[in-house]
């Protein structure tokens, strides 16, 4: 029997799944990442405050988020949902359950859209699309949340208590994160094409309304820094939104001049919105992606798993044949290039607080710093820990930087400063700041390396 043959008897989406976690687990375990720059320690704090007064930390991230233009209700809940195992000597456990809960989103995503056959390209676009590895390696990102509860909705049987149900994850989805909202078109198409009332459409565009409510009730806010503003000053012309041009140029080809029935001219249209959807929201917030660019994964890879479809019907040819090869060469491309040297960034994080140094580190971009001078005073100092002081303080990395910034071992960048004394510099290949003053402040300079991998500490001799 062919292995294709084998692997069709179980449960294939689910097996995916199973062997995703394994493939991930594995590369986790042997790593032992460290944990990491963005939220993950201001959620940990939260987590932390809720387990101790639930209601209270609710509605103080509520009304923090309200003035911030949004509305997150659930945002304190899912910190201590997600942070359940946090342990600072031992982040692998969090880590782990991480993956989990990023993959069962994947899982319930392929399950409502991809069919057996189009499972190895699904997940091989996994592997290649550079931001799911933000979702692996930053528990603190909310949005997968909120794509699990899409995956629940379209899984649901009909009925008038499941319509409600659907409605209600549709609604409470968006709350979760609202970059979800980029899914709303795949939603529609899901529920069109199956002769379903559009229960879970109306659900999201329900949270949809909310949010814009919050949005345009507070101007200058967070999240509302001024739309008009934000265009003059956004770079349209980045890589990643040529790539997503050029795939929209090629889904603009198919419609006009593949044959396609009623339900894959939908989808095409649906994949479409959904893109633009996230380019507006992408564009508005991070022109570069990051780690917002996570959920665009999805409408790119069920249309790439439609068009693969397709072309293999006009070549007569059947890509399971080179099923196995195109897998091993993605999992390599993408362990080589994107997992671990990620993987490879946070364990530095943690042999860099364990070093013993006098002088200031400079830090470049402000919300890493604030981060690890907060790993850095747990490891080295727990007596003023984060985590442990202000308990009863929400929103409150600010009063404790302010109390404690004189013990921080990493700094700011501060042109005068810098200038006149001696510092070190901790030079972060995702902070695009240290490494133009690593290539053009430091060219003429000799260097000394305290340490040197993915980050680099270095000492100037100039």
């Amino acid at each position: 029997m062919k292995m294709a043959d084998k692997i069709t008897q179980y449960k294939t989406h689910l097996y995916f799944s199973i062997v995703a976690f394994c493939y991930f687990g594995f590369f986790f375990f042997n790593t032992q990442p460290f944990w990491g720059l963005m939220d993950d320690a201001t959620s940990i704090k939260t987590a932390m405050q809720f387990s101790e007064k639930p209601l209270t930390t609710t509605i103080e991230w509520v009304k923090h988020h309200n003035k911030n233009g949004m509305f997150r209700p659930f945002f304190a809940l899912q910190q201590f949902v997600q942070f359940t195992f946090y342990d600072f000597n031992n982040p692998l456990p969090t880590f782990l359950f991480n993956i989990f809960t990023v993959l069962l989103g994947v899982y319930l995503f392929s399950k409502n859209f991809i069919e057996k056959t189009g499972l190895i390209i699904f997940y091989s676009l996994f592997l290649m699309w550079p931001y799911t590895y933000d979702w692996l390696l930053l528990p603190s990102l909310n949005s997968k949340w909120g794509l699990i509860l899409f995956g629940i909705a379209l899984l649901l049987k009909k009925g008038i208590i499941y319509n409600s149900l659907k409605f209600f994850l549709g609604l409470f989805s968006v709350l979760m994160k609202l970059n979800v909202i980029i899914l709303l078109p795949l939603g529609f198409y899901a529920e069109k094409t199956r002769g379903e009332k559009l229960y879970i459409t109306l659900g999201m565009l329900s949270g949809l309304s909310i949010q814009l409510f919050f949005f345009f009730s507070n101007p200058n806010s967070y999240y509302n820094t001024g739309i008009f503003e934000t265009i003059k000053t956004t770079n349209f012309l980045t890589i990643q939104n040529i790539i997503i041009g050029i795939i929209l140029l090629i889904m603009f080809l198919d419609f006009r001049y593949l044959i396609n029935n009623k339900d894959e001219k939908l989808l095409i249209l649906s994949s479409v919105g959904s893109i633009f959807i996230s380019l507006g929201i992408l564009n508005l917030r991070n022109s570069s992606y990051a780690y917002l660019g996570a959920l665009l994964f999805f409408p790119v890879a069920i249309y790439l798993v439609s068009l693969t479809k397709k072309i293999e019907k006009i070549l007569k040819f059947n890509s399971h044949k080179l099923g196995l090869l195109i897998i091993v060469v993605c999992i390599f491309i993408s362990n080589t290039y994107l997992l671990n040297p990620r993987l490879e960034r946070w364990n530095d994080l943690e042999k860099i607080v364990n070093l013993e140094f006098q002088e200031q580190a400079v830090y470049f971009c402000e919300e890493g710093q604030k981060m690890i001078n907060v790993w850095d005073i747990e490891n080295n100092n727990p007596e003023i820990s984060f985590f442990s002081t202000f308990l009863y303080e929400y929103e409150n990395i600010y009063i404790w930087i302010d109390e404690y910034k004189n013990e921080f071992r990493f700094s700011e960048y501060d042109l005068e400063k810098i200038n006149s004394h001696n510092y070190l510099y901790l030079i972060d290949p995702f902070c695009d700041e240290s490494l133009n003053f690593f290539a053009n402040d430091l060219k003429n300079c000799d260097i000394e390396f305290l340490y040197n991998n993915e980050l680099k500490l270095i000492e100037k001799k100039c």
